[in-house]
Formats: structure tokens, C-alpha cells, sequence
């Protein structure tokens, strides 16, 4: 077995693309199911088009645009 070694930069936490994208899914779904007056078949199809999409913009961040780890993350390795 080969050791690899792999140099990258660390950031903040709330520098984090992931964290915010999360944050304000969180935000945006919470808006829908109680800031608005809006039709209940409504507010389901908002919450789950906000879900969906905070999802697959998470899993396409992760996979191709991230570069940097966190200390808290660094620390474990």
C-alpha cells in the first residue's frame, strides 16, 4: 500500500460554501413552511423543490468545488 500525502489549504468553518448552502436551505425551508400564507399543496412543492435543490447543491460543491478543509476536520486526520 501507498501513503499519499495531500497538501491543501484550511479555512473557517464560516467560510464554508457547504455550511452556507446548508444554512440557508434550512432558512429558505423554514421561511416556506411558516413566513408565507401560501396553500398547503403549495407549500409542500416549496418545501420540496428548496430541499431538493439545497441537496444537489451540497453533493455538486462537495464533489467538484471543494478545495479546502476546515481545522476542525484537518485536526482529525
Amino acid at each position: 500500500m501507498t501513503d499519499t500525502t495531500v497538501v491543501t489549504e484550511e479555512k473557517s468553518a464560516w467560510l464554508s460554501k457547504i455550511n452556507w448552502t446548508q444554512i440557508l436551505t434550512v432558512g429558505f425551508t423554514l421561511l416556506a413552511a411558516f413566513g408565507f400564507n401560501i396553500p398547503e399543496d403549495m407549500k409542500v412543492n416549496l418545501i420540496a423543490a428548496v430541499t431538493a435543490i439545497g441537496g444537489l447543491a451540497t453533493i455538486v460543491m462537495k464533489t467538484w468545488f471543494t478545495t479546502t478543509i476546515t481545522p476542525s476536520s484537518a485536526a482529525k486526520l
